[in-house]
């Protein structure tokens, strides 16, 4: 990663001389963050303890594992390498060869798509928590219309 201090005059002439503008981490400690801020999301936590479960446990693990050393870590640090080489966004870094151009753009898709899926999930999450500030909590007992024969209050 690129971490190094530079004067002013240099950013100055590094952005005149490209025109666009650079960013460069001022501690390494925020680019780690920002890596695993990227690859943390809320599959993780609520996907794949269900998935480990439902596809043997412990033993899924082990098959897991393998596939991330061998495929995802290396493709991580691809993706990874080829950013900090190019100094561009996804869209363009990936137009260094010409059968590449569409990851990019696939990439940004996904992301979007991503967004909107989380974004629906974080307003259901808070949703129900302005609701659990009601007197009488819609959930707490079976007298509504949505409510099936196996309801039960416990």
């Amino acid at each position: 990663f690129r971490h190094r201090k530079t004067s002013d005059a240099a950013v100055a002439e590094h952005e005149a001389k490209d025109g666009e503008q650079s960013h460069e981490w001022d501690r390494p400690i925020e680019f780690v963050f920002s890596l695993i801020s990227n690859s943390v999301g809320l599959g993780n936590v609520w996907r794949f303890p269900f998935l480990a479960a439902q596809n043997g446990g412990g033993a899924f693990l082990i098959p897991y594992f393998i596939l991330y050393f061998l495929i995802g870590a290396p493709l991580y640090y691809l993706e990874l390498a080829l950013g900090q080489f190019s100094s561009r966004g996804p869209a363009k870094a990936f137009m260094l060869a010409k059968g590449w151009q569409g990851v990019g753009f696939a990439m940004i898709i996904n992301a979007v798509f991503t967004m909107l899926y989380y974004n629906v999930v974080i307003s259901w999450a808070l949703f129900y928590f302005i609701l659990s500030f009601r007197k009488r909590l819609l959930w707490a007992d079976c007298g509504y219309w949505w409510n099936t024969c196996a309801c039960f209050v416990p």
